[in-house]
This record gives C-alpha cells, structure tokens and sequence, in this order.
C-alpha cells in the first residue's frame, strides 16, 4: 500500500477564520439575543398588562413605552447577556408590595380625575399590591425558542466565516484537481 502524506495547506487562513468566527458570532448572537428580550418585553406588555382593574393596560400597555423593557448587554461573545428591565412603578405589581403608612399611621387614598378630583374616599394602614404581572413564567415560556436561535446564530456565524475565509483553500484545492 502506498504512504499516504497530510500536509496543512493554508493553516494560517483556518487561523484567521477562528479569530473571525468569533467576531462575527457575537454579532449573530448579539441580534438573537436582542430578539429575545424584546419579544420577552412585548409578550408580557400583551399578556400581563391587561385585565384587572388596577392594572388594566393603558399607558403601560403601549408597546413603544419604557416600563418593560428589553436589550442585550456585553460587548464579546463570553460577555452577552439578555436583559428585561421593569420600571420602579411596575415592579410593585410584577414582585407584589405591602405599603404602608409611615408617620401619620394611615394612607389617604384619593381619586385623581373625575368628577371628584383630590376627594379623599379611603383611609387604611396598609395596602397590599398583588403580584399580577405575570413576568417570570413568559419568560420561562419564550426561552426555548430563544435557545434554538441562539445555537442557530452561532451555527450561521461559523459557516459564514469559515467561508469567507476558507475561499483561497477552496481556489486551491480546484486548481490542483483541474492539473491532474
């Protein structure tokens, strides 16, 4: 049998494609990512701001609004991260809250608009807000479909630089077949 001999032909170009892999897959990953946590934001604005009366959607609700919000932090590939921020206001619904009176030992509750603006209609110790907004179970929910586009991401970034940079091997490889 003959001796069959490997040699690397352009290593240094296979090199430079893994540097760029990387380059490039934060860039895919980064965009998966930011999909993500703004479907995450959206989905809970539609599902988790409407209903009760204390929370029944209205300014909150719009989606162009930054009470629920989603981006993607980190600059490299080992550094991203998805994001959900719920403004201070929201929290109290998403988390649930106990407020209570501080110095005067009872809470004066008021009408804001209406025909009897500023008329006080209750006074309490306390009130207790209920977690209602139902921010961690979308998120758990949407999280598989986030997965897959990740892993995909990652999968387009190294096709993508391994064939732009593997293109002299390629010209090469077909330059030799064609001398035979």
């Amino acid at each position: 049998m003959d001796n069959v001999t490997v040699t690397a032909v352009n290593f240094d170009k296979a090199e430079k494609a893994l540097n760029a892999a990387s380059n490039i897959s934060a860039r895919f990953v980064k965009t998966a990512l930011n999909r993500f946590a703004k479907r995450v934001a959206k989905q809970v604005k539609v599902q988790g701001l409407s209903g009760r009366p204390g929370i029944n959607g209205g300014p909150w609700r719009r989606i162009k609004d930054k009470n629920v919000r989603g981006f993607v932090a980190g600059k490299d590939l080992s550094d991203l991260q998805a994001v959900n921020k719920v403004s201070r206001v929201l929290r109290t619904h998403v988390e649930g809250a106990t407020i209570t009176a501080k110095a005067a030992g009872f809470l004066y509750l008021s009408r804001k608009s209406g025909k009897s603006a500023g008329k006080v209609f209750a006074r309490v110790r306390s009130v207790t807000i209920p977690a209602r907004v139902p921010f961690e179970s979308v998120w758990r929910k949407e999280l598989p479909r986030g997965i897959d586009e990740v892993r995909a991401a990652l999968h387009r970034a190294m096709n993508l630089s391994f064939d732009q940079r593997m293109d002299t091997i390629s010209k090469y490889l077909n330059k030799a077949a064609s001398h035979r």
